[in-house]
């Protein structure tokens, strides 16, 4: 009786060590293999059943699998360079069209409350290449303090 629990015990074993060593043959990159290509590797251990996993384990597979059998951590985002720039420049963007829709912001809000200044000085104050933002609120402000010429 425990003489056939042995010979089941080093059946098993013997089966566990070709089915891994098939596996990893089969998952292993050809160009890191050592000795045969991945074809024969795989003929060579479906043929020569025990023998031929152990010369896998021993002489085909490449070095330093100890390594490379851990899964492969994959690169985060914030470890891409491209998704770094493509970041930074979408940052700068918000940040552009932040400031300008406050200036815009600012030129409506003071276009009204100038005082004496002349309508078409200043920034964006309806100068030639200005702004056009603050000119629309302005021309529609009909307020008694302006010195505008009537409209025809």
């Amino acid at each position: 009786m425990g003489r056939a629990i042995l010979i089941i015990g080093a059946a098993a074993l013997a089966v566990g060590v070709i089915v891994y060593s098939l596996i990893e043959c089969a998952r292993t990159d050809s160009a890191a293999m050592r000795g045969l290509r991945k074809g024969g590797w795989i003929a060579v251990i479906v043929l020569l059943p025990l023998l031929g996993a152990l010369l896998w384990l021993f002489l085909g597979r490449p070095r330093g699998t100890a390594d490379s059998s851990a899964p492969a951590r994959g690169k985060g985002p914030d470890d891409d360079p491209q998704f770094l720039r493509n970041l930074e420049e979408r940052r700068r963007q918000q940040e552009q069209a932040e400031k300008l829709r406050r200036w815009e912001e600012e030129l409506r809000r003071g276009g009204g409350t100038t005082g004496g200044r002349p309508e078409q000085g200043g920034p964006g104050g309806g100068s030639p290449g200005g702004s056009s933002a603050g000119r629309a609120d302005d021309a529609s402000d009909d307020s008694p303090g302006k010195n505008r010429p009537p409209r025809d």
